[in-house]
């Protein structure tokens, strides 16, 4: 028997998490009990009629899943599903225009609707749907009887959309055998293609993403049936001038003669790929370096450090690791090739303040493109130095910790966030590398844990993770994960035994609110008390820092600046945020490297690292009479003292700190408050 897409995913969720309760099956599927109790029917009746042992529901709301059943659909999950996938909505959307921009023979209504697996009124609705996303690109999806099925419109555009629906089809659990349809296509030119990106490595000196080399092999398999078709690129835009005098266009002209491509604006379009692709790693970075793209770069991290606060150690290497991704994104965004990878609400929910001060920062980026960057380039942006802080902040963190990788074959992007929510998510252990699968098939290095987002084989721990795990999905998983880690299997936990040893030493007079406290304590990741549920730190707003004691107005200037910055640090020195330490480094790092501190006219903020001496997270101001100069190199009458014991807790009131300076005259707000209590009054009314 065949099962509907609810009831595999539930089926699926159940064997990747054999701990889940049917509470968090409602949860996480958006079920009532009673539509819960009908899939799991489902599931029964379909693992019995493949001859395997039913699923059970326990008392205590657990699920009882015979072992071979987990072992079974955990090794053979994508070859199952392939037999038994159903299309969303959207993925038969993704589809059709696939399936019209990739045809071989004439499409009809019956065709579209038996490959699809569903009626002809439903792929009408499909139609009218895909009809917007079709004339965004300036084409329009046409019928007639000899043609059937077809898109109208510029080349160009068409193999936009191919490119970006692509993207989407190979995202579907069963692209594999979605790819394999197509059979003709890919056994004349699969193997010639493949070959020739292993050229294209080797004389740019590159290694693309799994997912991207991938990509781009299957893109071009099907440009070249295109072309084979009669389907050639008459014209190019105007933003692809540049592209004839690139080095990778004279690279690339030898290269691709080796199939059969010998058009100057097909090689044109081949070079804009290549150029606005992703790569893993770079063999020799002096080979592909851009002077402009560089400075940008160098600007960027240096706006980020002023408005953040936070000294970058390992400067250099953040730098190379942003121009790495920086210079194809710039590609992508001047060729207006998309990149699909939907990140940006996770960031924008989860890092929120970071993604404001990586936005701030990035203006040398936007100011080189004539225009803002997308949301999700700048989303990645963020990813990055959301990783890059956590790194450094992690640093000193004991080596008995085990060691964790993580493996995940989607692009930069998403292998990055997930690197990065992971490293939150288990503060226990110690990750040490985001790796692509041919990169962990030669890995050398020591791991204990591994993370994937699909099953390896590996004789150490694997968990396999969802890349867009949800906050519902966190302490589940984060649970199943600990819980194997100790030894403890969560699914052998059982409620009853332990009433039963509780009956032995006492008696029980609430017998069944035991049970549902006993239940919740160790079972529920949304209770108060569980791990999972205090991973993050909290981020004080600028209200709450500024308070009475870290406020002073002085009447008379100090003898010197270094005063003045001792003087302003005093609170937070009493109150045992800093150590007398990290008022030295603040006055050395002055002294010596002249940081850029200036906030405003007159306000600077002066601040040292996380591990100079910060034990807690805190800000102090003093008001000065008049400006004094600090170190020779700035003028300042209002000094604002920063210390924080974590890389990221501060951002929240520091983006608070900004925004009152730059958008409410905040520099004169404090000039003209009457006495200290106006001033915290005045914080608290702007950011209430």
């Amino acid at each position: 028997m065949a099962m509907d897409k609810r009831v595999v995913a539930v089926l699926d969720a159940i064997v990747n998490d054999p701990g889940i309760t049917g509470t968090k099956l409602e949860e996480q599927f958006c079920l009532t009990r009673k539509q819960l109790s009908y899939t799991l029917k489902k599931v029964n009746d379909y693992l019995e009629s493949n001859h395997f042992e039913r699923i059970n529901r326990l008392k205590t709301g657990k699920l009882y899943i015979p072992r071979h059943v987990i072992e079974h659909f955990r090794q053979n999950q994508t070859a199952e599903s392939e037999h038994r996938y159903l299309f969303s909505e959207e993925e038969r959307g993704q589809m059709i225009i696939f399936m019209l921009l990739t045809r071989s023979e004439r499409l009809s209504l019956l065709h579209l609707s038996s490959s699809l697996g569903v009626s002809q009124n439903t792929i009408i609705t499909d139609l009218k749907k895909v009809r917007a996303e079709a004339i965004a690109h300036g084409l329009e999806i046409s019928y007639d009887r000899g043609n059937g099925y077809h898109i109208l419109g510029e080349e160009l555009e068409k193999r936009y959309l191919l490119l970006n629906c692509l993207r989407r089809v190979l995202e579907i659990p069963v692209a594999k055998n979605i790819i394999a349809q197509y059979h003709t296509i890919m056994s004349t030119h699969l193997e010639k293609v493949g070959n020739v990106f292993s050229e294209i490595e080797k004389r740019f000196k590159i290694q693309f993403t799994d997912r991207q080399l991938q990509e781009l092999i299957y893109f071009i398999c099907f440009v070249l049936h295109r072309i084979e078709s009669g389907k050639h690129l008459v014209t190019i835009p105007g933003s692809y001038a540049d592209i004839i005098r690139s080095r990778e266009f004279s690279l690339l002209q030898s290269v691709i003669s080796k199939i059969n491509i010998n058009s100057e604006n097909e090689l044109i379009f081949l070079t804009a790929l290549i150029q606005s692709s992703n790569i893993q790693s770079v063999a020799d970075k002096y080979f592909h370096l851009d002077a402009i793209l560089l400075e940008s770069v160098v600007a960027v991290v240096a706006n980020f450090e002023k408005i953040s606060c936070v000294t970058i150690k390992e400067k250099n290497e953040l730098i190379e690791k942003i121009y790495q991704h920086w210079k194809p994104a710039w590609y992508r965004i001047r060729y207006h090739l998309a990149n699909t990878s939907s990140v940006y609400d996770l960031v924008v929910k989860e890092f929120s303040h970071l993604h404001e001060m990586v936005r701030r920062a990035a203006a040398p980026f936007e100011k080189l493109l004539h225009c803002e960057i997308p949301d999700e380039e700048m989303a990645f942006l963020t990813v990055l130095f959301g990783g890059w802080l956590t790194r450094e902040g992690v640093i000193h963190q004991i080596k008995l910790q085990k060691t964790a990788v993580v493996v995940c074959e989607n692009s930069a992007t998403i292998s990055t966030y997930l690197f990065l929510t992971l490293q939150v998510l288990f503060p226990e252990l110690h990750f040490t590398q985001v790796l692509s699968r041919r990169e962990f098939e030669r890995y050398t290095g020591h791991y204990d844990v591994v993370f994937s987002t699909t099953h390896l084989s590996t004789s150490k721990m694997v968990f396999v993770v969802n890349p867009s795990i949800s906050s519902i999905q966190k302490s589940a998983f984060r649970s199943h994960v600990i819980g194997t880690l100790q030894g403890v299997d969560p699914n052998i936990i059982q409620i009853e035994q332990l009433l039963l040893i509780f009956e032995r030493f006492g008696n029980i007079i609430d017998h069944k609110g035991l049970q549902r406290a006993l239940a919740s304590y160790i079972y529920d990741g949304n209770s108060g008390g569980s791990a999972a549920g205090n991973i993050e730190p909290t981020t004080p707003p600028l209200a709450e820092l500024f308070i009475q004691e870290h406020v002073q107005f002085a009447a008379e200037l100090p003898d010197s600046w270094q005063m003045a910055i001792t003087q302003a640090s005093a609170s937070l020195l009493k109150s045992g945020v800093i150590e007398p330490r990290y008022v030295q480094v603040m006055l050395n790092k002055i002294t010596h490297e002249q940081p850029y501190i200036m906030l405003a006219d007159g306000v600077i903020i002066a601040h040292a690292g996380v591990d100079d001496g910060a034990l807690d997270t805190g800000m102090a101001l003093l008001r000065l009479p008049y400006k004094i100069s600090v170190a020779d190199y700035l003028l300042a009458d209002i000094i604002i003292v920063l210390a924080t014991c974590n890389p990221q807790k501060h951002l929240k009131a520091l983006a608070q700190l900004n925004e009152f300076l730059e958008f409410h005259d905040g520099g004169n707000v404090i000039r003209r408050a009457p006495n200290t209590q106006a001033l915290i009054n005045e914080f608290a009314r702007y950011h209430q």
